[in-house]
């Protein structure tokens, strides 16, 4: 029993390490800088040929840069940067992509930061524009149904870095009880935390993935008249999705070996005395 209940821990820990590893690589990449360096970021879009007229209809004829529009933008769950975009390639034996993106400014990393593309475009012209003007989210037009979802994109933001974060945290403490747990082979809480760890990894990963593939579907539904290109990453979203498998293969893990644990245990009959 000391040799079964050993080996299922250092199966679980396995899995469970391997879990935190992706998860933390797919939170902690998308911070500051740190996404111009990793390619790991929840959204990139490419304004090099935006439309000022589709965008700011009262602008008249300036250019991108009067208007403080930088060529390309990558956003993550801590803020975004600004700067200039090069060509995207694809390592053939590691498929890990690299956007070859050139930083110029990014904003402080914040863990309140919520990503929604009305104002983002409000701030960036207010901020970095030569020709002293102030927009407001009237002055503004967003390509397809973005401007009816602005604020879904907000809460749906705050939804990805909340779960993530509270995964995260979950296979922690689910790591920790293991190492706790082992000798007596008690397993009901970690399956417990193995199962809110996964329904949370679940539900960050689905938001994201749902929710920025909407967003970069209506821009680039628009293209080639409002001249914005969207693209997911694809490091973040293998990243997410294998580390919320291996929490599903750490719950699955749990479950085989104690139900092999259970078949195995040898059955006791008592019989009571009939006086």
């Amino acid at each position: 029993m000391f040799c079964a209940n050993f080996f299922r821990t250092v199966m679980l820990l396995v899995c469970m390490l391997a879990a935190i590893a992706l998860l933390l690589a797919s939170n902690i990449g998308t911070i500051g800088k740190q996404m111009t360096k990793s390619s790991i970021f929840l959204l990139e879009l490419n304004t090099k040929g935006i439309d000022i007229a589709s965008l700011y209809p009262k602008a008249g004829s300036v250019s991108i840069s009067e208007l403080g529009i930088a060529e390309a933008y990558i956003f993550g769950m801590y803020g975004y940067c600004r700067g200039v975009q090069g060509q995207s390639t694809t390592n053939a034996e590691t498929h890990w992509e690299d956007i070859h993106f050139t930083s110029s400014e990014c904003t402080p990393s914040s863990t309140s930061y919520t990503f929604d593309p009305l104002n983002f475009m409000i701030d960036e012209i207010n901020e970095h524009n030569t020709l002293g003007i102030k927009v407001t989210e009237s002055d503004l037009n967003l390509p397809g149904g973005l401007a009816g979802y602005v604020k879904t994109a907000s809460h749906i933001s705050q939804v990805i870095y909340i779960c993530s974060i509270i995964a995260i945290c979950l296979l922690v403490l689910s790591v920790m009880c293991s190492l706790l747990c082992w000798c007596i082979g008690s397993t009901a809480l970690i399956i417990f935390l193995q199962n809110l760890a996964f329904v949370s990894a679940v539900i960050s990963t689905g938001c994201a993935t749902g929710a920025f593939k909407y967003i970069e579907s209506e821009f680039n539904k628009y293209g080639t008249s409002f001249g914005v290109h969207a693209q997911l990453s694809r490091n973040y979203l293998v990243l997410a999705w294998l580390g919320t498998g291996m929490i599903l293969l750490s719950v699955l893990v749990t479950a085989v070996t104690q139900c092999c644990c259970c078949v195995g245990r040898p059955v006791t009959t008592t019989f009571d005395r009939v006086l």
